[in-house]
């Protein structure tokens, strides 16, 4: 193996001229970003533009400080200060021509779990103009029944009992705002870059609902000195595995502890509403505009719609990555259907050609022979995804007296999918917060099929609807019998 270098700060100098490493002097910087949950996305998508808008504008005064809140992140943040807040983003080409590029823009790190208090401190500094973050959905503690907030949740009760050792973002907020009025300094904008629907919205009604429980009189001045843009992210961002670490030693020279994998597509749309000055995000290719909804609706409609369903069909079937399963002909045909025929009559605020072309957009993505995306990851939390994703159109067909066959088929297909089992007998893991609920319904459903669909806090009334359940029951008896790859040929033929 070729010579290597250990990335920090000391060895940029030393990697090869096809590594693209900061053009700026990182001393230099002044971080008036603080990011809470410093995750393979954030650093390639967000932190990527920051890195940018630095390299190449050089707007030296939009830092981040990186913040993980949770223990389980003690080890990108134990990595992440060994190299000195450096990291590789090795973005892979679909024909191959695969770039490293070091981004530098994360210049500071807190843990919360090991200094709370420094961590309230920080966020609080005047200097501090964006709080923004990327929790996941559980980090958001939203109900399951219901979608709001979770005030009795656990964490939520330790955060109230314990308001200066806070496990929540909730809590961690509400401590640097309440510093932020004693001391008369002015407030921020809250930036949620979760991929859940109205997340500004989300995160603001859920702080305010948790805000009114632990200091109330803090209400006022939140709703004077924040506010909380809605934004459209999008970008895949694979699971980083030992191969990528071996195949940047190898080819780019770069011994990098947690490299960030990522296609060559990202896009970042934010809603017009900062309580600073707007950043100039927008030199780097950031959409601001008045109304998130088009841009939303498309990403979940249709990305992450499309992803949950080739994830549910395709481990059924036996595959293991995105991929595999985007070149099966079959799958994408029924993928096709379901999109041309339920979802796009559903995307009644976008032009068809915008929707045409973000339908095209995705098979070039999904067939990317190089992201390794393991169907393992977007299975992960389907109960948190498939009511956000695919319920919506449901939904809307069901309440225009439109198609709903495809759709019906994918829930039927996700049932048969918490069996366990794929078709070649082999058994997977059924990773979910309700993988309890889950999977004792779906056993529940091999004697009576709708029992199933009878799980209240993800599908409402939805047993109820006569056209959708029949369409259901037929596909799901249908996967009792043959295996998913016959069943889809059947159902693409009808």
């Amino acid at each position: 193996m070729a010579k290597s270098y250990y990335l920090n700060a000391e060895n940029l100098s030393l990697l090869p001229s096809e590594v693209a490493v900061p053009s700026y002097d990182r001393n230099q910087i002044k971080t008036s970003i603080l990011h809470i949950g410093v995750s393979n996305f954030h650093r390639s998508h967000q932190a990527y533009y920051i890195h940018e808008l630095i390299d190449k504008y050089k707007e030296l005064h939009y830092g981040i400080c990186g913040v993980d809140l949770l223990d389980s992140d003690r080890k990108i943040y134990n990595i992440l200060k060994d190299q000195d807040g450096l990291y590789t983003l090795y973005t892979k080409e679909p024909n191959g021509s695969h770039k490293a590029k070091i981004i530098g823009a994360i210049v500071e790190y807190f843990f919360g779990p090991e200094n709370p208090l420094a961590v309230i401190e920080k966020m609080a500094h005047p200097d501090i103009k964006i709080i923004s973050m990327t929790i996941a959905e559980d980090g958001y503690h939203l109900n399951e029944i219901t979608g709001e907030f979770d005030i009795n949740h656990p964490a939520v009760n330790e955060d109230i009992k314990n308001p200066f050792s806070p496990k929540t973002v909730f809590g961690y907020l509400t401590q640097s705002f309440k510093l932020r009025k004693l001391r008369n300094l002015p407030g921020c904008t809250i930036l949620s870059c979760d991929n859940i629907k109205s997340n500004g919205d989300t995160m603001k009604q859920s702080l305010l609902n948790y805000v009114s429980k632990v200091e109330p009189d803090l209400l006022d001045w939140i709703s004077k000195n924040t506010c909380f843009p809605n934004t459209m992210v999008d970008r895949i961002t694979p699971i980083t595995n030992s191969k990528d670490i071996s195949t940047l030693k190898e080819d780019f020279a770069i011994d990098d502890q947690w490299p960030v994998v990522c296609e060559p597509f990202s896009q970042w749309v934010i809603e017009n509403a900062f309580i600073h000055d707007r950043p100039n995000w927008d030199k780097v290719g950031v959409q601001y505009t008045q109304n998130i909804a088009p841009f939303e609706n498309l990403k979940l409609r249709l990305l992450n719609a499309s992803h949950t369903i080739l994830g549910i069909l395709g481990t059924l079937h036996g595959y293991k990555t995105v991929y595999e399963t985007a070149i099966d002909a079959d799958f994408m045909l029924f993928l096709k259907n379901f999109l041309d025929e339920e979802v796009t009559p559903t995307l009644t605020d976008s032009d068809s050609k915008s929707i045409e072309d973000y339908k095209k957009s995705l098979v070039n993505r999904f067939k990317n022979p190089h992201i390794n995306d393991q169907l393992i990851r977007i299975c992960q939390e389907s109960s948190a995804k498939v009511p956000l994703f695919i319920l919506p159109t449901i939904k809307n067909q069901l309440a225009n007296e439109k198609k709903i066959k495809w759709a019906a088929f994918i829930i039927a297909a996700w049932a048969k999918y918490n069996d366990g089992i794929d078709d070649n007998e082999q058994p997977y893991d059924i990773i979910d917060t309700m993988s309890g609920t889950l999977i004792r319904t779906a056993a529940l459903s091999i004697q009576n099929p709708i029992k199933f669909l009878e799980i209240k806090s993800i599908f409402e009334d939805l047993s109820e609807n006569e056209l959708f359940a029949s369409y259901y029951l037929d596909a799901l008896a249908q996967l009792r019998e043959e295996k998913v790859k016959v069943c889809i040929q059947n159902w693409n033929a009808n």
